[in-house]
């Protein structure tokens, strides 16, 4: 028998990303195990030096093979951890011992309408809304976060000072934003936690970046959305929508999405995605014609939502039993 040596690595690596979470599932290896596995990505450098120094023998394939072993480790780590929905947050953010609490910062927007651009890392991060026009950042950090305010923009970083991100000390940021003007949002969230309610909110275009995360985001009682983009890559999201008409996309790779849909509305929803992904629409009375699935009726219902959504080794679920909030 004849081994292509080209396509060792490529069998290396599924083989090891789909043995990992095969042996979750049947107890032979624990979450606190695989959460420890991105730790070996030196094994990536010591194998392209050894297919360095072993360049032009019979045996440089080794180099290429440690390598496609190791990736193929961590991402099987990686499913492992984000389809069960524990997230990633624990094995590769610091010590919440340095953190403390910093000065709260506030103010008013004077517009009518208004973007809020919040970005950061290893946070336990809840985004609220409150009557008025009045926003507000609250919460503990080694470093206080940097808030910059340009009219009716406000951006909220991670403060330059930290550590590089993935790496940086635990947080918890509490934001509150005005209900009573428009907003555009967009928040990006990595190796961290999420409680999202934007009860009361009008908004146009709603964007979430989740990384390694695991987020509730509730939009069931926004006055007004129209459009909601959410990359999810690792770890889990619940989206609660509202009984609004609205068009979006929900892409999900090594993660876990739960759409939690109003009684009676229309759904179309565009699958795509080239790797392997689940979806149960069959399973609550979708369609599907091509690569799309609608309810029954969906051209005449009064509240449609469309989403394309996109999957790389995730899973979608509609209207979950455990619901969409844990």
């Amino acid at each position: 028998m004849h081994v292509r040596r080209g396509a060792l690595g490529w069998g290396a690596f599924l083989l090891l990303a789909g043995a990992i979470p095969l042996a979750v599932r049947a107890g032979i290896l624990t979450e606190t195990q695989v959460r420890d596995l991105w730790t070996l990505w030196p094994m990536i450098l010591i194998g392209l030096g050894i297919g360095l120094l072993l360049t032009r023998t019979r045996v440089a394939f080794l180099g290429r093979l440690i390598v496609a072993a190791t990736l193929g480790t961590m991402v099987g780590g990686l499913l492992s951890v984000a389809l069960g929905g524990a997230g990633l947050t624990g094995g590769i953010c610091g010590s919440p011992d340095n953190a403390t609490t910093f000065a709260g910062q506030s103010g008013s927007f004077v517009a009518d309408t208004a973007v809020i651009d919040v970005q950061t890392d290893c946070s336990d991060l809840q985004f609220v809304t409150a009557p008025g026009s009045g926003w507000s950042v609250t919460g503990m950090d080694e470093d206080a976060p940097k808030i910059e305010v340009a009219g009716s923009s406000l951006r909220v970083r991670s403060s330059d000072g930290q550590a590089l991100p993935f790496f940086a000390a635990r947080s918890t940021w509490r934001l509150s934003a005005p209900a009573d003007i428009a907003l555009g949002l967009r928040v990006s969230l990595s190796a961290g936690t999420a409680h999202i309610d934007l009860a009361g909110a009008t908004i146009g275009t709603a964007v979430f970046d989740l990384n390694a995360t695991t987020a509730t985001v509730d939009l069931g009682s926004v006055k007004a959305l129209h459009q909601l983009q959410v990359a999810l890559n690792g770890g889990t999201a619940g989206i609660t929508f509202p009984n609004l008409s609205l068009t979006g996309t929900i892409e999900a790779n090594a993660g876990a999405a739960r759409l939690c849909i109003p009684t009676g509305a229309g759904l179309r929803l565009e699958t795509s995605g080239s790797v392997v992904a689940s979806y149960d629409y069959a399973e609550h009375g979708l369609v599907k014609v091509g690569s799309v699935w609608t309810t029954p009726g969906y051209e005449t219902a009064a509240v449609r939502i469309d989403l394309r959504t996109e999957g790389n080794a995730a899973a979608f679920t509609l209207d979950p039993s455990g619901g969409c909030d844990g």
